[in-house]
């Protein structure tokens, strides 16, 4: 049985949304990271690593995490490409994902895309948790890259597609298969 499972599925339909409501309906200490945002929907001016428990539960404030140490991705304008902090990623994201799949209950990856396709250590990373007993829920971004595509192609993954049409029958589904994989995981 996969022990990961995949969403994907257009900008905002509600990926981060159905990690939440998982994670509250089971009670579960997340691992891993999310990533936040600064600026205005479709002109954000940065992304950041997150803890996903600080991220969901503690209401951190975007102004903890910008610091230089978290921040993967930025601009001084909407209208320029983002600089790239791959650094970000092989120190910070490589260091929230093993405290995720050593200290934590499940391992959240939220949300893997084209930012980091420099960042070997991290890809690594994430791979090493895909391949863990550790039961890891992600969401990629609806589009492809060598990246992506190899996640995609694992046979160990739930690949589960959100559209707004579906948001309901596919929430219910996750939930059935993620109580599946925490009671297989225990066992």
């Amino acid at each position: 049985m996969p022990n990961n499972i995949v969403i994907t599925g257009d900008k905002y339909v509600g990926k981060s949304t159905l990690i939440k409501r998982c994670l509250d309906k089971f009670n579960l200490i997340p691992g891993g990271f999310v990533v936040g945002r600064t600026g205005q929907k479709n002109r954000w001016l940065s992304f950041y690593l997150v803890d996903p428990y600080d991220y969901f539960y503690n209401d951190m404030s975007s102004k903890a995490y910008q610091k230089r140490k978290y921040v993967i991705a930025e601009r001084n304008s909407y209208k320029v490409r983002y600089n790239i902090n791959v650094e970000t990623f092989n120190k910070k994201g490589v260091e929230l994902i093993d405290t995720g799949i050593k200290l934590r209950d499940i391992v959240i990856m939220d949300e893997l895309g084209r930012f980091e396709l420099k960042a070997t250590k991290f890809q690594n990373k994430v791979f090493e948790a895909l391949d863990s007993k550790k039961t890891v829920v992600a969401v990629i971004k609806d589009e492809h890259n060598r990246f992506l595509d190899k996640i995609r192609q694992r046979e160990d993954i739930k690949l589960i597609r959100l559209t707004k049409d579906n948001r309901e029958e596919v929430s219910n589904q996750a939930y059935k298969y993620l109580k599946e994989l925490l009671t297989y995981e225990k066992e």
